[in-house]
């Protein structure tokens, strides 16, 4: 099975990656466990987590299609398939759950196999979405429903009263992930998920948006995510080399945790992230899909 350049982002830590992702989830939790709930999938349905990460989204998937639904969850990675078996560990819905090896484009299951297909930050990745629609497509049976989320399909607001920093540290964000983009900006795809949707023949489709809105005082979920992985990660040192001198002294004074001038501990700070649902219906009678 072949295994595409888009589903290895990250790849080059896989635990640090994994903290990585499992920091995203637990910050989205109470936004996403609410977009399930509200696509009312139907209980006993059997559905696939396609790119599935640490198996969050998969557990809370599970917990919305009842005890007679099952979920299967597809990674590329045998490294990330065994974080997943074991973030599900012993939970209530871990008999309802498996995890295989697997690529979005190559999908290893038969025709008119689930009832319904979720793929969570993952398609802006691939190079070709439209492929990857088409399987989703091929397994799902007549009626079946895709469901794309996207994060940040307008950008996030994390430096509130600081406009002009965070656009320049966004456009190092796009120049530094240009390498793995291509000529369109992760940004630009995710945008295009509708277009890429019709492409394959899923003509209507319906966009549904969430607002994940943080405070002072931050949770521990909020806090983790945006120091470590916003602050740390994406706009750490790794875009020092595609800011100004002015605009590094500024980041640092903002988001470095021993700075006086650090912005999480403000009695003022608040942050706002975009979540994205686009969801789609196949013919209730079969189709050919080419």
């Amino acid at each position: 099975m072949a295994h595409h350049p888009q589903h290895q982002h990250g790849a080059g830590n896989s635990a640090e990656y994994s903290v990585t992702l499992e920091r995203m989830n637990r910050f989205q939790e109470p936004e996403v466990r609410q977009a399930i709930a509200d696509l009312q999938l139907p209980l006993g349905s059997y559905g696939l987590d396609v790119g599935c990460g640490v198996g969050l989204y998969a557990l809370w998937l599970a917990a919305a299609v009842g005890p007679q639904g099952r979920v299967l969850g597809l990674e590329p990675q045998a490294e990330r398939v065994a974080v997943a078996q074991h973030q599900v560990g012993d939970s209530r819905a871990a008999g309802r759950l498996e995890f295989r090896q697997g690529d979005g484009t190559a999908l290893p299951l038969p025709d008119q196999s689930c009832d319904w297909v979720w793929c969570s930050d993952v398609l802006h990745h691939i190079p070709d979405p439209v492929l990857a629609l088409k399987e989703f497509m091929r397994v799902l049976r007549p009626g079946g429903r895709i469901i794309i989320k996207e994060s940040q399909v307008a950008q996030a607001l994390f430096l509130p009263g600081y406009p002009d920093l965070e656009r320049q540290l966004q456009r190092a964000e796009i120049a530094f992930n240009r390498h793995e983009a291509g000529a369109r900006s992760f940004q630009e795809r995710r945008q295009r998920t509708p277009e890429s949707m019709q492409q394959p023949g899923l003509r209507t489709w319906h966009l549904r948006t969430y607002i994940v809105q943080r405070q002072a005082p931050l949770d521990a979920a909020a806090r983790a995510y945006i120091q470590h992985t916003v602050f740390e990660r994406n706009w750490g040192p790794r875009l020092r080399g595609l800011l100004d001198s002015r605009d590094w002294q500024e980041r640092t004074a903002l988001c470095d945790a021993t700075s006086p001038h650090y912005l999480l501990t403000r009695p003022e700070y608040y942050c706002l992230y975009p979540i994205s649902v686009f969801s789609a219906t196949t013919a209730a009678t079969s189709m050919s899909i080419t």
